[in-house]
């Protein structure tokens, strides 16, 4: 349930939850269950979507929503059409971003 708030994270915010520029630094940030909602990125998304992110989330498991609990949260039971508005393309460019500046840090490691 873990894995699938951080993709839900990555879907509607366009960036990983936990990004650092080391792994000892993003194992710490994972482990203490640091992240945020930057309002640049969030404010478009209801707070119903991030209380599930949220509830998801959570570094204790037996506190984490289970499959059945998670259907049954409210952004999840809403109909299709609270994201029809939601334009998707500024996530997109951010996740090729995030996706670009990965690349290019494995390329210079590689040097």
């Amino acid at each position: 349930m873990w894995s699938i708030g951080v993709i839900l994270y990555i879907l509607l915010g366009g960036y990983p939850p936990f990004a650092q520029r080391n792994q000892r630094d993003l194992c710490q940030k994972i482990n203490a269950g640091e992240y945020e909602f930057h309002k640049e990125y969030w404010n478009g998304v209801s707070k119903e979507a991030k209380v599930l992110i949220s509830s998801l989330l959570t570094i204790y498991p037996r506190r984490r929503l289970s499959a059945r609990d998670a259907l049954e949260n409210s952004w999840i039971r809403q109909g299709d059409d609270t994201l029809v508005g939601k334009d998707l393309a500024v996530n997109l460019a951010e996740l090729r971003k995030f996706n670009a500046k990965r690349k290019f840090r494995a390329a210079v490691r590689a040097i």
